[in-house]
């Protein structure tokens, strides 16, 4: 209730009211859940840092590269019943500085057949003045 007050005084002031980092950071996995329930792969990979140093560690495997798990995603997810409805929960979001954080949570897809899940840890990094994701560790 007091972060609200705050927020109507600036706005009443005409004071510039920023977002907080872990609202922005929130924001790129709404993003990325929107994308990828209305089956749009490359709009969920925006909320990845567009670099061959981008890395995706799950089950044995660690892949480099944004195009490269941009391809993965496409091989792994062909259609609209394998990619089902994905659900990101937040566990938390620590901030490590002004410019990286550690997010912690669980993914699951609803599909017909199925209902796959697991946890994810994200380092997000504001690159370019924008908060990208640049590890994901994710797991079943």
């Amino acid at each position: 209730m007091l972060k609200k007050g705050w927020i109507l005084l600036f706005l009443l002031l005409g004071l510039p009211v920023q977002a907080v980092p872990t609202d922005d950071i929130a924001n790129i996995l709404r993003e990325q859940e929107a994308a990828w329930n209305r089956g749009d792969l490359d709009a969920y990979m925006q909320g990845y840092w567009q670099s061959d140093k981008m890395r995706f560690v799950s089950g044995n495997k660690f892949r480099y590269g944004w195009a490269e798990t941009l391809a993965a995603y496409k091989k792994n997810y062909p259609d609209k019943a394998t990619l089902g409805q994905l659900k990101f929960t937040i566990e938390e979001t620590k901030m490590l500085s002004n410019y990286a954080a550690i997010v912690v949570g669980r993914w699951q897809l609803i599909r017909v057949k199925d209902k796959p899940n697991g946890v994810f840890t994200l380092l997000v990094e504001k690159i370019d003045d924008k908060w990208v994701i640049t590890h994901d560790h994710s797991s079943d």
